[in-house]
């Protein structure tokens, strides 16, 4: 059975969800408050000098992988016209309705009312479903630290920053480290007369190109990081490739490269918390261009800061680069942690009319091909082929998952929506039905290798299940070449073998216990 469904916000997001849900035929209305699509990468949106952290591959779609480019890292504009090729090529824009903000959503029996604005005009419209793609970056958060409030100097957030031309011969603080607090400091630091960098902890950092791979070209997401084998084995041997790199950065000629390698061995085991996947700080920390103060920040004063370490610092400006908090202004509903919902899409009690797409933060990989794959499920539950597990059985998986993530990434609890890609992906094409069928090594060896040992690629999951494109998907994965040797492919497939083994016993001896 087909339905309407409002999609609020046509970002990366949006564009997923209304070509996943026209594709199961239903009838979709996106409205976007923007005059154009593309949610934070839309121009005037972010400062023009932003080039992705995911490479293009991962940051595709799978049904659009653009694997006629190089593997590379988009800048702003060249995904724009990625994301506007992919809207035209599925005759995606007669869905979207720009500059119509909306204002209010209201449950009424088993519709949804969507009141929403364009120019001086407010209007409701009646549909079955509503599916939420105004993603994380609405409401930019400033942290509560003493004396802000007296603080005479010039405030602002990441999320305002345009032109590093405004601090210039200034004394500036950033505080906070992510993708793009290392993009604005580094900015920052070329024009001011002093810029110093606030952390509470060493952080870590990945660069966007793997280094000491066989290929240096390989980038961070498309290297053992996000093969299926390494993910599904016990940490110790993430951990052991890791030790083994980090030795060689500690050891490096390059200045830069030694600071990285030093941090991360500080920040504590990679696989157990947030990565930051910019390496761009480093140079200009390395050339003293930005000076570090790790521990944190006691109070401000009228014009300037202490630090907890003592230091303290007369400062003209502060930028804050310290996330953004929860925001639906148009929603009588609070969710204060995305992890209350089930598969963080579904409040259980409202089940599949009211979805929350994109709010998944993926320690590897990106967000587009994760709402994508949250979209298939969604419209085949919209559709019917496909049931919400029950009120008790939801609440259950909500348990155990945010149970399992916070214990996975122990070092960074406080990044509620975080999962690990592959493990997440996996868990929802199963309820989609799209997982792929790994093959042994004697039946078809090639594939196995490409989809155990290789990326997991958005493009695994159009071999099987709804709307497969098996034969171009199969195509694309088999062309992209292996990421690791025959020796390390041999030793991983020996190493899952004996997990295998090693659980078939455990389990055999807990059946002989229970007799």
């Amino acid at each position: 059975m087909n339905k309407t469904i409002a999609v609020i916000g046509a970002g990366l997001s949006g564009i997923a969800a209304v070509k996943q849900l026209t594709d199961g035929g239903h009838q979709v209305t996106c409205f976007e408050k923007a005059e154009s699509f593309g949610g934070v990468f839309a121009d005037k949106k972010i400062y023009d000098d932003l080039h992705l952290t995911i490479s293009n591959y991962f940051m595709a779609y799978s049904d659009y992988v653009p694997n006629h480019q190089k593997l590379k890292f988009w800048s702003k504009k060249e995904y724009i016209n990625y994301l506007g090729e992919y809207i035209e090529r599925f005759d995606i824009a007669k869905h979207i309705h720009y500059d119509h903000e909306v204002c209010c959503v209201q449950k009424q029996g088993d519709k949804w009312l969507v009141t929403y604005k364009n120019a001086d005009t407010e209007q409701t419209k009646e549909f079955d479903m509503v599916a939420v793609c105004s993603g994380h970056f609405q409401k930019p958060k400033l942290p509560d630290l003493p004396g802000l409030d007296m603080y005479q100097g010039n405030i602002e957030h990441s999320n305002d920053y345009r032109d590093k031309h405004n601090y210039a011969g200034k004394r500036v603080l950033c505080v906070g480290l992510g993708e793009s607090s290392a993009d604005i400091t580094s900015e920052i630091s070329q024009v001011a007369r002093k810029c110093i960098l606030s952390l509470r902890r060493y952080p870590a950092v990945a660069p966007r190109y793997m280094a000491f791979q066989e290929d240096p070209y390989f980038t961070i997401d498309t290297s053992w990081l996000t093969s299926r084998i390494v993910n599904k084995l016990p940490h110790r041997y993430h951990g052991g490739i890791t030790k083994g790199i980090f030795n060689k950065y500690v050891t490096s000629r390059n200045d830069h490269v030694r600071i990285r390698g030093e941090w991360l061995k500080k920040s504590g085991p990679s696989h157990h918390q947030a990565v930051t996947k910019n390496e761009r700080l480093f140079r200009p920390i390395a050339d003293g261009k930005v000076t570090p103060n790790i521990g944190g920040i006691e109070r401000f004063e009228k014009n300037a800061v202490v630090f907890k370490d003592g230091t303290r610092e007369e400062v003209d400006a502060v930028v804050f680069c310290t996330g953004y908090q929860l925001s639906f202004p148009f929603l009588d509903v609070s969710i204060a942690n995305m992890r209350d919902l089930y598969k963080q899409l579904f409040i259980p009690e409202m089940g599949h009319s009211l979805s929350f797409i994109g709010f998944v933060r993926p320690q590897q990989g990106g967000i587009p091909v994760i709402a994508e794959m949250q979209c298939r499920y969604l419209s085949k539950l919209a559709s019917g082929e496909a049931q919400l597990p029950t009120l008790s059985e939801m609440h259950d998986v909500i348990k155990y998952d945010t149970k399992h993530w916070q214990t996975e990434y122990k070092i960074t609890p406080h990044v509620a929506s975080l999962v690990n890609y592959c493990h997440y992906m996996d868990s929802v094409a199963k309820l989609v039905g799209c997982m792929p069928q790994i093959p042994s090594l004697f039946k078809d060896p090639m594939l196995r290798v490409k989809l155990l040992h290789n990326p997991q690629f958005a493009a695994q999951y159009r071999l099987d299940g709804p709307n497969n494109m098996t034969h171009t998907a199969r195509e694309f994965l088999l062309s992209f070449p292996n990421i690791s040797s025959w020796p390390r492919i041999i030793h991983f497939e020996v190493a899952l073998a004996a997990q295998k083994l090693l659980s078939r016993l455990r389990l055999d001896g807990l059946r002989e216990i229970s007799k």
